[in-house]
């Protein structure tokens, strides 16, 4: 018999009982499947709620998502899109929903599984996808989703390889067995591509494994404030917390998500706004020397819940009409189309309210980026009667201009537990902080006493203080240059890990130019929280095909003498490498020109037939570039967002925006020119920036006349602080 997650006899007793259909996809997977296959029922996926879940190793994974649909009271219009008959209300197609399961199984959950995906497209078929209608034939499905559109060569394209339609009669031996060759769950030979590795991955993912107090070696000594905060659960359902840079705000959270657990013995929803932190938190939740199972936890940003949310009962997110040609503001009407239609739109949850999934506790971190709608939509339909609901925050880190009331942030939770004692206060960083406040924040938010910052009855001048804090000036210096020598002398050269370096800025484009330089002139690896160039090029390679023959990317391929299919993965690799090197030979040609020669002596290339090449393309290798700026690489980004690591050993490299939350011991903040996006308030992004460092920060400053003054001024007032 299959191997059930949970048990088979507990699946029989849970609170929520399998529907019809369900149940009956499993008792025939129990009855027709060896213990070489693993039944996955309802897992709970970090939000993901898919049905049914096989999983085979050395072979892959098969999602089934299963409805109890009567067909005939469903049609579907000439998009394919699902409505319900005589009030023509939509509903998510079965179709996409599966596929959303998988695709977020690349990238969000399983770890490296986007990066091998975009290596090697093949990735991508180790999950497979199936919906199972319970009340539908196969000759019944045939006639409503396959017949109608049998001229749609793309649509017919796309179930043929992503989709198996399951109908009551298909579940027979013999027919669901040819399902399972389909889906490469059976087959002579073991895949390559679902390795051990791969399969441990998904393991821990589905099953996670069990917290046991005894692996926290260090017991946190939390003071009589936090533990009052931990502990008040049971007296305070509802709290409000702020607290001073340092004074260990998602500590607290970490550990009072805990024990709501322990106390309601229910799932704890934990939510973001930046997805970075998922990561932080759970590093912060294993701290705690308590027993519990992973899979009690959701962490997750606003944005991705609600999208996880609505897939889960079936509520289509549809997308935002197409860009009209030399239309301007369009990102701004993109982002306020799926703000007004979903984010926060309180009636559509309020319509849907039963349905969602109820959380015994919810705590929300970084409190001050949420919009009033969002915390609302949250409390009122997603917290069970008589949940804890708790909000974390610094209002002074409110980047995106939400709402201020009486110098605070506006929530739907009356009063403030306030954590007042900085960890911080023996160092310099925490001056910088208090007198930041001072210059910049004194009419708009309540300042930090600095004898409670400093966790002091009296301040004393006489102490030394810890860390580093240097101010550079540089109106018209190459900023890629003189970013990499200031960190070489001023970290690197000292003996500074790496694994203690961060780099902030504002923009994005920056620091990927950066991070490029960067790696090539060091040869040192970084961990960034943005796409590199190699992996753009990398992931634009994979849609070119013999079929559309390019001609640059042929004849490339034929120097490389690296022609059969077999050997593309391997060819575009090397591509991906060499335009990025070529990006960095044409701006600082004498620095990169040896590194290159270099590359293709190692790729067997001849450097000057490369460089021929190279030019005589020139305008089809422009054009590709260009192209690439179309595409939409959010869900690159967000894998690497989701999956960041503090603790790589390498440089890490990122915006501010994305680096909220984390602190790092050495910073090296860039200020380019004040920053104009929409909503973005640039006072705020700067105090956010220097409050990630935890002991040593530099900033640098490119060209911003504006604030050279300020920041002087600012720099100037701290003891024993380097200007240059």
């Amino acid at each position: 018999m299959a191997i059930f997650f949970p048990k088979y006899e507990d699946i029989l007793n849970l609170r929520v009982k399998p529907e019809e259909g369900e149940l009956y996809v499993l008792e025939f997977l129990k009855s027709n499947l060896d213990d070489s296959f693993e039944i996955y029922f309802n897992p709970f996926l970090n939000g993901d709620r898919p049905d049914v879940i096989i999983m085979k190793e050395g072979q892959g994974v098969l999602i089934i998502e299963v409805k109890d649909y009567n067909l005939e009271s469903y049609e579907l219009d000439e998009r394919k899109n699902w409505k319900v008959k005589n009030i023509s209300q939509p509903i998510k197609s079965p179709l996409s929903q599966v596929m959303q399961y998988k695709e977020n199984l690349f990238n969000l959950h399983i770890e490296n599984l986007l990066a091998k995906k975009i290596l090697d497209v093949r990735h991508f078929n180790i999950v497979n996808c199936a919906v199972y209608f319970h009340n539908a034939t196969k000759e019944g499905l045939e006639n409503f989703l396959i017949k109608p559109f049998i001229k749609d060569k793309k649509y017919s394209t796309f179930l043929k390889y992503n989709i198996t339609l399951i109908g009551r009669d298909d579940l027979i031996n013999t027919t669901f067995e040819e399902i399972l060759k389909k889906t490469f769950l059976i087959s002579q030979n073991p895949s390559i591509y679902f390795d051990k590795d791969t399969y441990d991955s998904f393991k821990r993912f589905l099953n996670p494994p069990y917290h046991s107090k005894e692996q926290v070696k260090n017991v946190i000594q939390y003071n009589q404030k936090q533990l009052e905060i931990i502990y008040g659960g049971n007296d305070k359902k509802e709290q409000r917390i702020k607290g001073v840079v340092g004074s260990g705000k998602t500590t607290v959270l970490a550990a009072r998500a805990v024990q709501a657990h322990i106390r309601t013995k229910g799932v704890v929803l934990i939510l973001t706004y930046n997805i970075t932190l998922k990561n932080y938190i759970k590093d912060k939740i294993s701290c705690v020397r308590e027993d519990f199972s992973w899979d009690n936890f959701v962490i997750l940003n606003y944005h991705l819940f609600i999208k996880t949310e609505l897939n889960n009962i079936g509520i289509e997110i549809n997308p935002p009409r197409k860009k009209e040609e030399n239309e301007e503001n369009y990102d701004e009407y993109v982002e306020n189309y799926f703000e007004e239609n979903y984010y926060s739109n309180i009636k559509l949850f309020q319509e849907n309210k039963e349905t969602l999934r109820k959380y015994d506790a919810i705590f929300i971190d970084e409190i001050q980026d949420y919009k009033r709608p969002w915390m609302d939509i949250i409390k009122n339909n997603f917290l069970a009667n008589g949940g804890e609901y708790v909000l974390f925050g610094d209002v002074k880190q409110n980047i995106y201009n939400n709402k201020i009331e009486k110098k605070d942030v506006s929530t739907n939770v009356r009063g403030v537990t306030e954590l007042k004692n900085s960890f911080r206060s023996d160092f310099k960083i925490k001056d910088i902080i208090v007198k930041f406040q001072n210059d910049f924040f004194k009419d708009k938010y309540e300042i930090d006493d600095s004898k409670e910052f400093n966790n002091q009855t009296e301040l004393d001048l006489t102490t030394e203080q810890k860390g580093t804090i240097i101010y550079i000036y540089l109106p018209n210096a190459d900023s890629i240059i003189s970013l990499y020598n200031i960190i070489h002398e001023n970290a690197i050269n000292k003996g500074i890990h790496a694994n203690d370096i961060t780099i902030l800025g504002n923009t994005r484009t920056l620091l990927q130019k950066f991070d490029a330089y960067y790696r090539y002139k060091s040869n040192e690896k970084t961990n960034t929280m943005f796409e590199t160039h190699e992996m753009v090029y990398r992931y634009s390679l994979n849609f070119i095909t013999k079929e559309k023959n390019v001609e640059w990317v042929n004849s490339f391929l034929k120097l490389m003498n690296l022609e059969q299919d077999y050997q593309r993965k391997k060819a575009f690799d090397q591509i991906s490498r060499l335009l990025t090197l070529q990006d960095l030979e044409e701006e600082y040609k004498e620095q990169f020109v040896e590194k290159i020669k270099q590359y293709c002596k190692n790729y067997k290339i001849d450097y000057t037939e490369f460089s021929k090449l190279i030019e005589k393309y020139k305008s089809d290798i422009e054009q590709f570039k260009k192209d690439l700026m179309g595409n939409n690489l959010d869900f690159i980004r967000t894998n690497k967002k989701i999956n960041f690591q503090m603790n790589s050993g390498t440089v890490k490299i990122s915006t501010i925006h994305s680096f909220k939350g984390w602190e790092s011991e050495t910073l090296f903040l860039i200020i380019e020119k004040k920053y104009s996006k929409t909503g973005i308030s640039f006072d705020e992004l700067l105090y956010t920036g220097i409050t990630r460092s935890r002991t040593n920060l530099f900033v640098i400053n490119y060209g911003n006349n504006e604030y050279n003054d300020k920041l002087k001024e600012l720099m100037s007032k701290t003891k024993e602080n380097t200007n240059a």
